[in-house]
């Protein structure tokens, strides 16, 4: 089957099952159990999967939320053994026959085609034929943009920075506050850790000194709760403040930039998804960040390797168990090993075993401070697109890990470049995204991008009169 460029064919259809009622959830009021599970789907079954921006499902006023969007497609194999490209969304309901979704498919370019798809709840429709639709982008490819963050959720940022020695915390809050959003001076590091309504600034000790800059001021601007795109609208502006700073702020390997995604709304059971996924995709991860941001970097000391904690505890429970030793523990038994006896505490004590100096850090969680997880590993960076796309990364990261099926484990030797397709078209389902970060790791490997400054070392000592330049170990 062959289509002119820029044109896909598609078929329309959805894939039904019977729930047992021993498995079926109860809807919102907690009246009906939900016993048909059923996909709604857009397969291209011919011509390029890019040329469709977005497929968007309207399910009707019955649905909460009623639409699902849905940006980046997956590789299926149909009934008839031929592969295709699968826009979808999965529902479960009790209701019988009836619902007609109207699905909107939107092109690289903007042009839009509409239809309509009545769902049948019925083993049979599996092999029902369905007509063949065409679609046409006939307008220029415009850039992907990224998914938004959904507007409910809450998230909070920490910035790393220095600033020159005649330039004071208060001279730096006095820039980056506005009308709208003052920003307060702490000088007691506990009181800095408290939830606060307002961006503040943090004194850390553990920030090292630029070389160019040997006695700066050290600290990290902390946000408040910010929510959905209203909230990196809220950095964007903070992080545009900045540069009316003189001399600029500056970073350096000693710093980093965190994340926290509340997850407040999340069962266990999700919270362990999110935890299967991170140990996962680590590696993978590693490679869209600096050498010195990465798991066996001497900076590595304030974001350890979860994985790693997370296989220790593997080889620590056989050889108590069953008195083996072994070197490695394979990813099936590190996965099953963060399901079992999966509360807050085991998912933090297996996870986070010495503290909360991990990539990924869930220790508020136990200790009751905020609901949120934090995301520890990225380097220091004062760039707005940097920024945004890697709260957007993580708010993904955890929004689909949680909502979506329990991951299942690499099999053993998988490689990295079919690991990164599988992280973003499968959990982050952002092609803008993948595309920044696949963009981002050439240029960490080319040696392009490092902690953002030109003099990235760090002043650690004076001795006998002299600077002394160590590793940027913080």
């Amino acid at each position: 089957m062959t289509t002119s460029p820029n044109t896909i064919q598609f078929l329309v259809g959805n894939i039904y099952q019977r729930l047992p009622s021993t498995i079926a959830k109860l809807d919102r009021k907690k009246k009906h159990k939900k016993i048909h599970d059923w996909i709604l789907y857009v397969d291209i079954v011919a011509g390029e999967e890019d040329i469709i921006d977005r497929v968007t499902f309207d399910l009707g006023p019955t649905f909460r939320p009623r639409t699902y969007v849905c940006h980046y497609p997956i590789p299926i194999v149909r009934p008839n053994n031929k592969r295709a490209w699968r826009f979808a969304t999965r529902q479960q309901s009790y209701g019988s026959n009836g619902t007609n979704a109207t699905i909107r498919i939107v092109g690289a370019g903007g042009s839009i085609f509409e239809t309509t798809h009545a769902i049948l709840l019925s083993s049979t429709t599996t092999n029902r034929k369905t007509p063949l639709h065409e679609f046409q982008e006939r307008k220029r490819k415009r850039p992907s943009k990224m998914n938004a963050i959904p507007s409910l959720q809450n998230i909070g940022i920490e910035l790393e920075l220095t600033s020159a020695t005649h330039v004071s915390p208060e001279a730096v809050a006095d820039c980056l506050g506005s009308r709208s959003s003052a920003v307060d001076v702490v000088r007691d590091y506990s009181e800095g850790r408290k939830v606060s309504g307002r961006w503040k600034l943090v004194p850390d000790g553990s920030i090292l000194c630029s070389r160019s800059q040997p006695n700066c001021h050290k600290f990290e601007l902390v946000s408040p709760i910010l929510q959905g795109s209203q909230g990196l609208e809220n950095i964007n502006h903070v992080l545009q403040r900045m540069d009316h700073i003189t001399p600029k702020l500056r970073v350096n390997k000693s710093m980093g930039f965190h994340v926290h995604v509340d997850v407040s709304n999340y069962s266990g059971e999700q919270i362990v998804k999110i935890c299967q996924n991170f140990i996962k995709y680590e590696s993978v991860m590693d490679t869209f960040m600096p050498p010195s941001r990465r798991s066996g970097s001497d900076e590595s000391t304030y974001f350890k390797s979860n994985r790693s904690a997370v296989c220790d505890a593997v080889l620590h429970h056989h050889h108590n168990h069953n008195n083996v030793h072994t070197h490695t523990a394979t990813n099936r038994q590190c996965h099953d090993l963060l399901a079992q006896n999966a509360t807050i505490d085991h998912l933090v004590s297996t996870m986070n075993t010495n503290g909360r100096y991990y990539k990924l850090n869930l220790t508020n969680l136990a200790t009751g401070r905020q609901p949120t997880i934090e995301f520890r590993q990225h380097s220091a960076t004062i760039s707005y697109d940097k920024v945004s796309a890697w709260v957007r990364f993580c708010t993904a990261f955890c929004n689909n890990s949680a909502r979506l099926a329990s991951p299942t484990p690499f099999r053993e030797g998988k490689g990295v470049e079919e690991m990164f397709e599988a992280l973003f078209r499968y959990v982050v389902k952002d092609r803008a995204l993948c595309e920044f970060y696949r963009g981002r790791r050439e240029r960490v490997v080319e040696k392009k991008e490092g902690c953002g400054e030109k003099d990235c070392g760090c002043v650690v000592q004076y001795g006998g009169g002299k600077r002394v330049r160590g590793s940027c170990r913080r």
